[in-house]
């Protein structure tokens, strides 16, 4: 990468300089803090383009070395910084286009806007001296020593285990629900290449074979995909977080009355995400949408999806939809719809006296969250959740669903 910045510094240098005038200073060194402040002060543009930083210092020392307010100041809104310096130029780094423009912008904005911009900026680092930085932490160190201890499930530990696997082998009428991605399998960055081993459909199947036992695949995944992936197997499967149902191998039916011809206004917006996250892509299902974000820098993606939450929010508020933030994925379904609801529904055709539920995203919550009292519910991973047990992983849950196969 020097080797290559050298030569176009060369290069342009070399065709644009006169005898009084070279257009790049190129300084492949650190620099003393006065020769720094110099530099600050003598520039009009400073262009931080990083494309990961924790906070980046040099943008707030140049908007503080400023003492006439002028100049302009570009920046990454992957730095830190960039998150109270609002009035700054914030660009993608990723995205050349923007990045022009930005320089275009800043090369042509007035002095009275570039005053009034940083302005703002001093007085902002001025009230965010070390003090505030140190009181701020401290005040959320306190607030969350006060609040209310999140619900936190057990350990599904062999005892409990074992004590849960005699009550199955007891139980008359028995029904499971399992969640498919990040409990039966494994992510994938291209979503369709999560298909089933074949471990993991003779396990299936043999749950199927067992006398008085209901198990429905329960998933946020379409009805294609899963309808062939288990083609001519007779598991029931509720698709899509409660929209389709097929029972017993039979073809999907509609499990809830839902329209989609609010689609066409957030695809737009969702397309501008996908344009300004490389790595991100949109699945379409019959009943919602669902934005990736699996494939893009971890932190780039988690601000990205922050962002699209807010947008969306604001723009879905009178349309009975709702925004679910799964594992890396953005999804917007309707309101009407969800595991729980789904769940319910098939309890009420029969009396059973054993329920059991797995899944491990947040759109699992409204399963755990619905079912009796006396269900058994497992999350899959150790965060924040509705579910009385939790294990750590894929191969865990799929070992505890094995257990089920034994009895």
């Amino acid at each position: 990468m020097k080797k290559e910045i050298d030569e176009l510094v060369g290069r342009i240098n070399g065709e644009l300089s006169t005898v009084s005038w070279t257009p790049i200073w190129y300084f492949y060194r650190s620099l003393g803090f006065e020769n720094l402040v110099d530099l600050y002060t003598s520039c009009d543009i400073a262009w931080l383009t990083p494309i990961r930083d924790g906070m980046n210092l040099v943008a707030k020392e140049y908007i503080a070395t400023r003492t006439d307010k002028t100049g302009v100041l570009i920046l990454s809104e992957m730095a830190g910084s960039a998150n109270e310096m609002h009035e700054a130029l914030l660009i993608n780094p990723n995205n050349f286009e923007q990045i022009a423009d930005a320089l275009h912008q800043a090369i042509n904005m007035p002095e009275e806007e570039q005053k009034t911009r940083n302005t703002a900026m001093q007085k902002r680092l001025a009230r965010y001296n070390v003090e505030k930085w140190a009181r701020d932490f401290m005040d959320s160190l306190l607030t969350h020593k006060q609040m209310d201890p999140p619900y936190v499930a057990r350990r599904l530990t062999v005892d409990l285990t074992n004590t849960m696997m005699e009550k199955y082998r007891k139980a008359n009428n028995r029904i499971l629900f399992v969640d498919y991605d990040g409990t039966l399998a494994g992510f994938k960055n291209d979503p369709k290449k999560a298909s089933p081993d074949k471990e993991l459909i003779d396990m299936l199947d043999a749950l199927y074979k067992q006398k008085r036992t209901d198990i429905f695949i329960i998933s946020g995944r379409d009805k294609d995909t899963l309808g062939k992936w288990f083609e001519g197997k007779g598991y029931s499967m509720i698709v899509e977080h409660g929209v389709w149902i097929s029972e017993e191998g039979r073809d999907f039916q509609l499990l809830e009355n839902v329209k989609n011809d609010w689609m066409p206004k957030i695809r737009p917006v969702l397309e501008s995400f996908v344009d300004r996250t490389p790595g991100s892509f949109i699945e379409d299902k019959n009943y919602s949408m669902a934005w990736h974000y699996r494939n893009t820098d971890p932190d780039f993606g988690q601000k990205r999806a922050s962002e699209l939450n807010t947008v969306l929010t604001s723009l879905i508020a009178n349309d009975d939809l709702s925004v679910l933030n799964g594992n890396k994925v953005v999804e917007i379904k309707s309101s009407n719809v969800n595991k729980g609801r789904a769940a319910m529904r098939m309890l009420a055709r029969k009396d059973y006296d054993f329920i059991f539920a797995i899944g491990d995203d947040w759109t699992d919550e409204f399963m755990f969250q619905e079912l009796p009292e006396e269900a058994v519910t497992v999350k899959v991973g150790r965060m924040k959740t509705q579910a009385k047990y939790f294990l750590e992983g894929i191969p865990a849950a799929r070992a505890l669903i094995h257990r089920f196969t034994e009895i």
